[in-house]
């Protein structure tokens, strides 16, 4: 689908900027691959969940990941693809200066949030939450370090907490799910916690977060403050902080 005539493109074409963020144009997709009679579909590598797992985490790694890195290999061919591979902007907010060197080193991670923070910091501080590892990195956004964490009690199988990280200090993602459903007072303030935690080191910016969040948690909204990109979604009920580009 095609960006709104007048959306600002970064100066190599590579990038559009959606009204929060800057997104990578993403290539036409190629043919389908074809397939003989009686030939059993190529099984999906070890340790790759089936699509929908997570539908907002699939979503920043398109942005973050894979069409990045079609983007770049794409080069001068990317041009061609503008106005066909784009999505509609979520806000009006205008476009800042597109910085020079993008992505590279910290652009990928959460700036200034830690493992501690959501986990001690927040999560322990809330009661009876407990985090575990998982057993292998993510497939879908390349972190390293997966952690998963529920509270203890009869809610543990409605909310959960999940973190990607690289390192401690080098979070990829972090995304609440909340199944109580929208409208709940639970879900509103698991969001806002999230948002405020991941921007505690600015008490004013923190504000703001838990402000939004608390705002926005029972429909589809996005928003970048302070260098994180939060997004909400109502199917499933989630909000997804990643990297605000």
């Amino acid at each position: 689908m095609g960006a709104p005539p007048g959306r600002p493109y970064s100066p190599d074409g590579r990038f559009w900027w959606d009204g929060a963020s800057w997104q990578p144009v993403q290539p036409p997709p190629g043919p389908p691959a074809q397939q003989g009679p009686g030939v059993p579909p190529a099984p999906a590598p070890p340790g790759i969940a089936p699509a929908g797992r997570r539908g907002g985490t699939a979503v920043f790694v398109l942005v973050t990941v894979g069409t990045l890195i079609a983007a770049l290999a794409l080069g001068g061919v990317t041009g061609a693809a503008v106005g066909l591979t784009t999505t509609e902007p979520v806000t009006d907010a205008a476009a800042p200066a597109f910085p020079e060197r993008f992505p590279a080193g910290r652009q990928r991670y959460l700036p200034k949030a830690t493992v501690t923070m959501v986990t001690v910091d927040w999560l322990r501080a809330a009661g009876s939450w407990r985090c575990a590892k998982t057993a292998a990195p993510d497939p879908l956004t390349g972190a390293k370090t997966g952690m998963i964490c529920r509270p203890g009690d009869a809610a543990g199988r409605r909310m959960s907490v999940f973190i990607w990280y690289d390192a401690p200090d080098r979070l990829v993602s972090v995304k609440a799910d909340c199944k109580l459903g929208p409208g709940t007072k639970t879900c509103a303030n698991l969001f806002a916690k999230m948002a405020g935690t991941l921007l505690s080191p600015d008490p004013a910016l923190r504000a703001k977060a838990e402000a939004w969040a608390g705002e926005n948690a029972d429909r589809a909204a996005v928003t970048a403050i302070g260098g994180i990109r939060l997004q909400t979604s109502t199917r499933p009920h989630s909000m997804e902080a990643v990297p605000a580009i």
